[in-house]
């Protein structure tokens, strides 16, 4: 399966995707990278928020999002199995199918592992970030935010024993060219100097 780094964050387009709406969402998804980052990593979800939040000035609308379902992980197969919980009006099943392929195009099992045997010595966590984007048979374009993070923490009272958890937030987003079109010239002027350094393409 071939797929896009953009930035941190891991895209696909499923094939039937026209190359202009294509290349606006890319650039749509290129523009909230670089929202995100100048808004620093301050823990949590922040940075998440505010790529989404990117996503919605930008014209986009919500129309699903994912039912947080934090996982403990005694195990590297239950990262594999992992599933998220949509919730919403649009049907995101199809795009969320491809998470499976996408997750394994992550490092996720080999830091979980890592956490599993060698827990750190403080409170940790890592963000991941995977957005399947397709051309529905209604015409419409989605765009599939899957915001992931792995967090390792040890109990006060017992500093050898470490938790490993697994959570996922966002949503499907609708892209409407029409409502694009305005915002396309300042959103291309923004990502520009950002293409060449922050877009590769990879192989899953």
């Amino acid at each position: 399966m071939k797929a896009t780094m953009i930035g941190g964050t891991l895209v696909v387009f499923v094939p039937g995707m026209p190359e202009g709406e294509k290349q606006d969402i890319q650039d749509c998804l290129l523009y909230a990278e670089v929202f995100a980052n100048r808004g620093g990593e301050t823990g949590g979800w922040a940075w998440l928020s505010h790529y989404q939040y990117a996503l919605l000035n930008l014209g986009l609308t919500l129309t699903s999002y994912i039912v947080e379902r934090p996982l403990l992980i005694s195990n590297v197969h239950q990262v594999r199995d992992y599933q998220v919980q949509i919730a919403g009006t649009g049907n995101t099943q199809p795009l969320a199918e491809h998470l499976g392929a996408m997750f394994d195009g992550l490092s996720l099992e080999r830091d979980a592992l890592s956490y599993l045997m060698n827990p750190p010595g403080e409170a940790r966590s890592t963000r991941y970030q995977c957005v399947p984007c397709e051309m529905t048979h209604h015409g419409e374009f989605l765009i599939f935010v899957c915001g992931l993070q792995l967090t390792c923490t040890s109990p006060e009272a017992n500093p050898g024993l470490s938790f490993v958890q697994l959570n996922a937030k966002g949503g499907s987003f609708l892209f409407e060219p029409g409502v694009y079109e305005s915002q396309r010239a300042e959103v291309q002027q923004v990502v520009g100097e950002w293409a060449a350094t922050m877009i590769k393409e990879v192989e899953l």
